[in-house]
């Protein structure tokens, strides 16, 4: 009888393997993941990671994490950073600028984004940027042009802003070539027309037509370089899309324009069928077809009006608005038999769905999974529920006409959803008041983002609630939600010992009213003395304004 053999397992040792395998896993990595989980191992590693690892990205990040981070990595070696203010790092630009100076640690970037910087933090920034002569890339939200007039960024290829209309400070960037502009309106500054470098070769612009629809045709007319040009028009009574005009600019004024990608939302009370069919006309010309080979769809809805949507093929943005009931009505130049019909017909970018209207069903080409968020201002129909199942978040505009039954089918069928923005009455109406132990336990193992909005309001408003609804929210989400947000009217002292049991959180943000009997003599001091767990110097506090507390907790992952 023979003797069983018995084998010495052959363990493979991490340090065995070759450096060039550690570059390409860090390749697959975030900065922020590749150093958390590979720093203080010992010197070879540490030394990889200081070589090969130089682009990082806080967006979302924890506070533990962030701190981690900057102590462990040397920051002047850094090429790539992004910070942001969002409600999930509120506060981070200022705690990073007060912990190193930007001119010290950040004159080596080759890109830089600020998300959300506070106007007061514009100059503290910006006003050493003049020796930022290798940043080649900028992006940089909510800001006004007027805080901005004294830079100038000699390499600057790559401009994304969110601002006013006051673009002048633009104008000194020598060797401009993209730019990403989102137009907004809240500003009293800028009010001049748009003007814009005439050595833009890529150009996005995000507008109003209502407002700077002629304004931004004006402006193209200066810029012969452009060799794409992108446009979303984010009104919703837009008229209706002329494709003449487009081809007289293009062929005027534009004569290197390869790519020519747009969202047209239009309505119109006094349209006819006929106006439709000359609208379709004027982007099947010759120009449009067999020149450029530029596709267009049509979305239209004429149930009271004439509105919809007109829009390039393959759809080119990451947000998409549903402007009609059905898509049975669409039409599009694309021709049935084009051998490049699986390619024009593509809206693989779609990541965002904007319901304005309740249509029935996705189109064909449509693909739902790639679909991870959704903004309702109108009912879903149950259509949708089993073909949206790649979401994560949710947002409720309106209240809509969905059961609670309805609601837990939708939560059923959305395994990854975890962030969610509603009014409180809707919250209510989908909970049965929160008496639907199906919903409520859906939503306390699913949800670990929530910010009660205010009602109808498409803004970022937060919306109020009673301390007796704010117990219930409580029990509902203190098993897994990191981050929440709302508006609140109490004292401290009463507010406080509720949110102490939301184990689980990351981040706050409460905004009050100080003009309401129940705020009176309170300020965010008050709440900051009186936080919802023990303050320690890992933790970071910033307060924004008069009426908004915000607080980043550095004790989560």
């Amino acid at each position: 009888m023979s003797t069983s053999k018995r084998f010495k397992p052959d363990y493979t040792c991490l340090e065995r393997l070759p450096n060039e395998l550690f570059v390409e896993i860090f390749g697959y990595l975030t900065g922020v993941d590749a150093t958390y989980a590979f720093s203080q191992l010992n010197y070879r590693f540490q030394n990889l990671l200081l070589n090969y690892v130089n682009t990082f990205d806080f967006q979302s990040v924890s506070k533990l994490k962030f701190d981690y981070i900057t102590k462990h990595h040397d920051i002047q070696q850094w090429q790539s950073l992004c910070l942001s203010n969002n409600d999930q790092t509120p506060g981070q630009i200022r705690l990073f600028s007060q912990l190193y100076s930007p001119l010290q640690y950040l004159s080596q970037l080759q890109v830089l984004s600020l998300i959300n910087i506070e106007s007061k933090l514009i100059v503290e920034y910006f006003s050493p940027l003049i020796s930022y002569d290798q940043l080649i890339s900028l992006t940089i939200g909510n800001i006004c042009g007027e805080n901005m007039q004294s830079l100038e960024l000699p390499s600057l290829k790559r401009l994304v802003i969110n601002a006013c209309k006051h673009t002048d400070w633009i104008m000194n960037f020598p060797h401009l070539e993209k730019l990403e502009f989102t137009i907004k309106y809240n500003c009293f500054h800028g009010r001049n027309p748009v003007t814009l470098p005439t050595t833009l070769t890529q150009l996005k612009i995000f507008y109003i037509e209502e407002n700077d629809g002629d304004n931004i045709r004006t402006c193209l007319r200066q810029l012969s370089q452009l060799t794409k040009l992108i446009l979303y028009d984010k009104g919703s009574r837009s008229p209706l899309p002329n494709g003449k005009i487009w081809e007289e600019i293009i062929q005027s004024c534009l004569p290197f324009l390869k790519i020519f990608q747009f969202c047209f939302p239009f309505q119109s009370y006094h349209s006819t069928s006929n106006d439709m069919k000359d609208v379709i006309a004027s982007f099947s010309t010759p120009f449009y077809l067999y020149e450029k080979s530029w596709f267009i769809r049509c979305d239209i809805d004429c149930r009271y009006s004439t509105g919809g949507t007109l829009y390039s093929l393959p759809f080119a943005f990451k947000e998409m608005p549903i402007n009609i009931t059905s898509f049975d009505t669409s039409l599009s130049t694309l021709n049935a038999n084009d051998i490049d019909k699986i390619k024009y017909n593509s809206y693989e970018k779609v990541k965002t769905l904007l319901f304005n209207e309740k249509c029935r069903m996705p189109d064909q080409g449509f693909l739902s999974t790639y679909v991870k968020q959704l903004i309702l201002k109108t009912a879903l129909p149950t259509n949708w529920y089993f073909t949206l199942t790649n979401l994560h978040h949710v947002e409720f505009r309106r209240t809509l006409h969905m059961t609670s039954l309805d609601f837990a089918q939708f939560l059923l069928n959305s395994p990854q959803l975890h962030s969610l923005i509603l009014p409180i009455s809707v919250l209510m109406k989908l909970t049965d008041k929160f008496t639907n132990n199906t919903v409520c336990d859906l939503l306390s193992r699913q949800i670990q983002s929530l910010t009660i909005s205010r009602y109808f309001s498409d803004e970022y408003e937060l919306g109020d609630v009673s301390v007796r609804l704010l117990t219930s929210l409580v029990r509902i989400f203190n098993k897994s939600c990191k981050h929440l947000s709302l508006a609140i009217s109490a004292n401290p002292n009463t507010i406080l010992p509720i949110l102490r049991r939301m184990k689980q959180l990351r981040s706050l943000h409460i905004r009050y009213n100080p003009w309401s009997r129940s705020s009176i003599n309170n300020n965010p001091i008050s709440w900051i003395e009186h936080a919802p767990t023990i303050i320690h110097n890992s933790d970071f506090i910033h307060v924004t304004d008069d009426c908004h507390y915000y607080i980043w907790f550095g004790n989560q992952l």
